[in-house]
């Protein structure tokens, strides 16, 4: 399943078809680990919340804190949806969900997230910048351009999601978590590390690094070789220059987790996308955090391996203390 998701996206627009992007911009992304000061939401607007069935449903949207500088117009609003259990209080423990490649709005998710809500933990699904509602002029699908807007694309996602862990806690949520599929999963670990305070740490299917994805796995027949490499050597030397640029701004180049038992990590038996040497680097460099598997390939281990990441998910958040901020941080 994994072999034919890849052949049908490689049948879509490619990625990077406008090549490496900015030189000068590029290099100043890819010079060391994109930590970042503890970053604040202004003017979070939420919806009415309206029912469905057993479920508190909100959207929400705040201007992006990471929308400066050459991010696109498009990206300035951040998008979410909140979902609570409508007899868990007003205040439940929540988990933060990134979106995996391709995973415009928020369908995939809700999918997951569904036992969850049930078990009395609520979800944030963050729409990520260039996805969906925040996808730029001229970009097709989830196709980024450059190479430049997969790394700013990367950035932006993990400073929003520390600011939505952040704002949670000061609205009263006891416990937060974050978690995602994929590419969902390796920014879910990325923000993880930065954020300071004891949250569960739930990545699914992560790589501890965009390079292999992207040129060792299935996926490797989606980027634009012939595009990347006109300028730098052919399409191999392309390659080998994508993942030097990729692997310094790896999970692993990031301090380790302070408490890696609040971290559970689910891969799939059969990965064709994620090398599994990959997820084992993320578990080597937290040191104490646990492995589980769920059966099958990355496609399918979403769909047969529910039950597992619902599991994982309710242990981890019960490893963390409640957290009860000063009435003037809310």
């Amino acid at each position: 399943m994994d072999a034919l998701a890849a052949r049908l996206m490689a049948r879509r627009p490619r990625f990077f078809e406008d090549g490496w992007g900015a030189q000068s911009l590029l290099e100043r992304l890819t010079r060391s680990p994109q930590g970042f000061a503890l970053p604040e939401l202004q003017e979070v607007i939420l919806s009415a919340p309206r029912r469905e069935g057993r479920i508190l449903v909100q959207e929400g949207r705040f201007p992006s804190p990471a929308a400066v500088g050459p991010l696109p117009a498009s990206c300035a609003e951040a998008r979410f949806q909140l979902l609570l259990p409508a007899d868990a209080g007003p205040r439940p423990p929540v988990c933060l969900f990134l979106a995996s490649s391709g995973d415009h709005g928020f369908g995939m998710r809700r999918f997951l997230t569904k036992p969850l809500l049930a078990q009395g933990v609520g979800a944030v699904l963050l729409e990520n910048p260039y996805y969906g509602s925040r996808r730029p002029p001229g970009q097709q699908d989830e196709a980024l351009r450059t190479v430049v807007d997969l790394l700013l694309m990367f950035r932006a996602t993990a400073v929003e999601a520390v600011a939505l862990l952040g704002w949670l806690l000061a609205r009263g949520h006891p416990k937060v978590g974050i978690s995602g599929y994929s590419m969902g999963g390796s920014m879910a670990a990325y923000a993880a590390s930065l954020f300071p305070l004891p949250l569960a740490v739930i990545p699914l299917a992560v790589a501890h690094s965009a390079a292999p994805v992207f040129t060792q796995g299935v996926l490797s027949a989606v980027p634009d070789w012939e595009a990347l490499g006109r300028d730098f050597g052919g399409p191999e030397a392309a390659r080998k220059r994508l993942a030097e640029f990729l692997e310094p701004l790896s999970i692993t180049q990031l301090p380790p987790l302070p408490n890696p038992r609040r971290a559970i990590i689910v891969a799939a038996r059969k990965d064709g996308f994620v090398p599994s040497a990959s997820t084992l680097r993320v578990l080597q460099h937290w040191r104490g955090a646990e492995l589980r598997y769920v059966s099958g390939g990355h496609v399918s281990g979403l769909v047969t391996g529910r039950r597992v990441i619902t599991r994982a998910i309710l242990d981890a958040f019960s490893r963390i203390e409640a957290i009860e901020l000063p009435p003037e941080a809310g």
